[in-house]
């Protein structure tokens, strides 16, 4: 998971709030959350959404055409109806990792400062779920290879007990998950890490250089598959005094 930028809100959701969250008012009052009645009008942001993700979950960062996959609410509407038309509570994600793992999970800290209905976020809630458009996930959950299985599998980053929590909420170790990390580190990461061991061994510095600095500002940009997965491979095999030694970054991605 790596950090997202939304962009501005649309032009045209203000609107589009004021007018449902009106109309869904007088249904939550007479009956409770009604999931049909919510509608779908938020979706009508879904594409902009999916261009400013560049293309990828908010979660897992699996490539996904915008059809077919969920305009996520951070904040369920299950839970928080009211803010199921604002901006900041909008993403796009998987339908893995959105309806068949977090789906109307959402804990916090103190489940006694949860808002209360029509109450502005985030006020005292302390949200254990990481929002990777509003912090930097790569400070909460990390990738570490486990040396039994030899997979690289997501973990909390030091003692971080929201990475704990994100993962466990999104599932983001679930298997398949897995064997499509496995799939990417092995195929299109570790050939060139071995290529850059390689020109380290001959002591070729300038080549280590050119090497590095073509390759992996590619496939650390957002747009780039797993970025954060690549991210953490990299510190493992190049560590900070290392990449010192030849003068390489390694920027977050």
């Amino acid at each position: 998971m790596i950090r997202v930028d939304r962009g501005a809100e649309p032009h045209e959701l203000p609107e589009i709030r004021r007018n449902e969250r009106d109309r869904f008012r007088v249904v939550f009052a007479s009956r409770g959350f009604d999931r049909d009645a919510l509608g779908t009008r938020y979706t009508e942001v879904k594409e902009i959404l999916w261009r400013s993700q560049r293309f990828k979950c908010c979660y897992c960062e699996k490539l996904c055409e915008v059809a077919g996959n969920d305009l996520e609410h951070y904040r369920p509407a299950s839970l928080y109806w009211w803010l199921a038309w604002t901006w900041e509570n909008l993403l796009l994600a998987c339908p893995n990792c959105n309806r068949w793992a977090k789906n109307d999970e959402f804990p916090l800290v103190d489940e006694t400062a949860r808002l209360r209905p029509e109450e502005d976020a985030p006020r005292s809630e302390q949200p254990q779920l990481v929002d990777p458009a509003a912090e930097d996930p790569l400070d909460a959950i990390q990738f570490v290879l486990d040396a039994a299985s030899g997979r690289w599998l997501p973990r909390p980053r030091g003692a971080s007990v929201r990475g704990a929590e994100t993962i466990r909420v999104l599932s983001l170790d679930r298997q398949a998950l897995l064997e499509l990390f496995q799939r990417h580190v092995s195929q299109y990461v570790m050939p060139e890490v071995e290529h850059l061991r390689e020109l380290m061994r001959i002591g070729n510095e300038q080549a280590v250089r050119d090497a590095w600095n073509r390759w992996v500002p590619r496939v650390l940009q957002r747009t780039a598959y797993y970025a954060a997965l690549t991210y953490d491979v990299l510190e493992h095999y190049f560590p900070d005094g290392e990449r010192q030694r030849w003068g390489l970054a390694l920027p977050r991605p």
